[in-house]
């Protein structure tokens, strides 16, 4: 079934990643047995540097599951329960004397009342901050991280609200019992253990390397800003398609009853429909711990997994399919800025594992290989005007969105920006560009002075935007989503 699916894959990725504008795709496949991997395009755009299946890159979400099963082996060891009030596991007074009540297992479902907290980035270059003085410290603050502290960081736990910093507490809880640093345990317990030689937890104490991410507004790239997250349990891991496809293949292992790096009952639990999420996927979608499931009804189809992204240029998909024996993980190098977010039917990482669990059932099409895959330009090309509006979304999501107080090297994004098909690119306008982020950033993070910049921005800049793939004519700052009432 495999050499099926892989020549399929290997056929399609080219092309896939021609007409999502992606510059480099990279996937990989397991059963309980085997790993199969494919890739194709570019890690990055100005060295030529091949995308391949060990290529590194920042995962944001896939980082969750990780720090579910790192918690789970403790609850196995019996230092905590699923229903443990999580004040009991972290240090005294952590949370504050007025937080909200929740539970180990609401913190891992997303049922804590924490706002978003998308991924609270600063620059490579700040000092880091251990997890639970982070924690500590956002408590104090009570105020979510998006715009400045806009919404309040808790309201009323019980209901789905996706939160990285919910699972950024859990990951606290993992390293006060843990008694060691929280990537220090998840290394040697989780990446270890599962054979995962080239993933690391970026706290701040290395450098990882890896693909350079994209910021895409057509076929126009423009290599993202370097960030670290200071909640690096929730989406701090860098990895490759092929490490992470080998912790799946061991929790695929684990679904049919082998002891792995948790037992299979710890997997059931983890895998117990809690809470219906928002599903991008076109099917009824539930929480897990850590996990995001699709509805169980679906039967033998029946799948669970996790979609990642990193900001502004990584999207993955991971999904493992229990009845099929069957596990597939996709990374690509693209965040399409005029979007904001990348569904899983539209970005190349969740097609490219849409089909090869589609595939592995049905068989693969039999007229893939006469695909053209030559990159071709599909968006506007770049003038100075544009130049300067890529500059204000940058930066108005870097440093009003998640916050980033530093300036960047602005500069040497300019300079690696490329264009993936053959169109003309003396349009470009590096001094425009930044000037543009300069631009947002000089009113960040301010809700309203930005909302009011995208205003000004005018008509010519809603239609660039919806001829770089916009759903609607619109500057797409998420400043009402992030900025608004709490949900």
């Amino acid at each position: 079934m495999l050499d099926d699916v892989m020549a399929a894959l290997e056929a399609v990725l080219p092309r896939l990643a021609a007409v999502t504008g992606t510059p480099g795709v990279a996937v990989a496949v397991a059963t309980s047995d085997e790993l199969r991997t494919a890739a194709t395009g570019y890690a990055d755009l100005a060295t030529r540097t091949p995308m391949t299946a060990r290529t590194v890159a920042p995962a944001g979400s896939l980082t969750k599951p990780v720090t579910g099963l790192a918690f789970l082996q403790l609850v196995e060891a019996g230092m905590a329960g699923l229903d443990t009030p999580a004040d009991q596991v972290l240090p005294a007074g952590l949370r504050g004397p007025d937080a909200v009540p929740a539970t180990t297992a609401m913190l891992a479902a997303h049922q804590a009342g924490y706002s978003s907290d998308i991924v609270t980035a600063v620059a490579p270059t700040a000092p880091a901050e251990p997890i639970l003085d982070y924690v500590r410290r956002r408590h104090e603050t009570g105020r979510a991280v998006e715009y400045g502290g806009a919404r309040p960081l808790a309201t009323a736990p019980g209901s789905y609200v996706y939160s990285s910093f919910g699972v950024g507490v859990l990951g606290g809880v993992v390293e006060h019992l843990a008694g060691e640093p929280y990537a220090a345990r998840v290394r040697r317990d989780v990446f270890a253990a599962a054979g995962m030689a080239d993933t690391s937890i970026d706290d701040g104490t290395g450098t990882p390397g890896g693909a350079t991410g994209y910021a895409a507004f057509g076929d126009w790239c423009v290599p993202s800003p370097p960030l670290r997250t200071a909640a690096h349990p929730g989406v701090g891991m860098h990895t490759s398609a092929a490490d992470f496809a080998r912790l799946l293949q061991s929790l695929l292992r684990t679904a049919r009853g082998e002891r792995g790096l948790v037992e299979p009952e710890s997997l059931a639990a983890m895998v117990t429909p809690r809470a219906e999420r928002p599903s991008p996927h076109g099917v009824r979608s539930f929480s897990g711990l850590t996990l995001e499931l699709a509805d169980p009804e679906l039967g033998e189809d029946w799948w669970w997994g996790h979609t990642a992204a990193f900001p502004w240029g990584f999207w993955w998909e991971a999904r493992v399919w229990p009845h099929r024996d069957l596990a597939a993980v996709a990374v690509g190098n693209r965040w399409d800025m005029a979007r904001f977010h990348n569904p899983a039917t539209r970005s190349a990482p969740g097609l490219a594992v849409e089909w090869a669990g589609r595939w592995a059932v049905s068989g693969a099409p039999a007229k893939l290989p006469d695909m053209d895959g030559r990159p071709r330009w599909t968006g506007p090309r770049p003038t100075p005007e544009s130049s300067h509006w890529m500059g204000v979304l940058l930066g108005e999501r870097t440093h009003g969105l998640l916050g980033v107080p530093d300036r960047l090297p602005v500069a040497a994004l300019a300079g690696g920006a490329r264009s993936l098909g053959d169109g003309d690119t003396g349009g470009w306008d590096p001094a425009a560009f930044e000037r543009g982020v300069d631009q947002a950033r000089a009113v960040a993070p301010d809700p309203a002075a930005l909302g009011a910049l995208g205003r000004e921005l005018g008509p010519a800049a809603a239609l660039w935007m919806l001829e770089c793939g916009a759903a609607g004519a619109d500057v797409t700052m998420p400043v009402g989503f992030y900025a608004g009432a709490p949900r």
